[in-house]
């Protein structure tokens, strides 16, 4: 149960980093989704959970891979260090995806209350870390949106605030 307040608490922070960023520094944070140890940082740990999740996937016969699974982790650590760019944006948008994946099963085993709720929430920002790995760049382009329009950026820092809201108490409530 600790681990789904902490994952879920972990979520909240950053949908509030990100609605900070949106509503009140987006002038000043064009450069975030290229931010390379930030990046570096939280991509390693989104990298193994995800070499953890492809060996639960491979059961059975395929068992056997899993030496080359997590013997491709340190390889992926150093290739994408190296050559992939806007890296904060994509190891955020893993983060996003995994997380979201993972506090879905947990509000169901923990019997969260208003599950539907927190099941959206969870899904809308997993839907937004498959946008930030695949199109890294859109979100430099919400942060410019943001800059140049106030209600824009007032509305984005209101629904990262309430989906933080969303992923800070109804957790504690089950």
């Amino acid at each position: 149960m600790s681990i789904y307040r902490l994952l879920s608490i972990l979520l909240a922070g950053f949908c509030l980093y990100f609605g900070w960023i949106c509503a009140f520094r987006a002038s000043e944070s064009r450069k975030v989704p290229r931010a390379f140890w930030a990046g570096v940082v939280l991509g390693i740990p989104c990298l193994v959970w995800s070499a953890w999740h492809g060996c639960v996937m491979l059961e059975g016969p395929l068992s056997r891979f899993h030496p080359y699974v997590w013997g491709m982790v340190p390889i992926s650590i150093v290739v994408l260090t190296l050559y992939v760019d806007y890296l904060f944006a994509r190891a955020a948008g893993g983060f996003f995806i995994l997380a979201a994946n993972e506090l879905i099963r947990q509000a169901f085993i923990w019997n969260t209350p208003c599950r539907p709720l927190y099941a959206l929430v969870c899904l809308v920002l997993g839907v937004v870390g498959m946008f930030l790995v695949g199109t890294p760049w859109r979100m430099r382009d919400v942060i410019d949106c943001c800059a140049q329009k106030p209600p824009v950026a007032r509305g984005m820092g209101i629904v990262f605030a309430l989906f933080a809201l969303v992923l800070v108490l109804l957790p504690l409530l089950s």
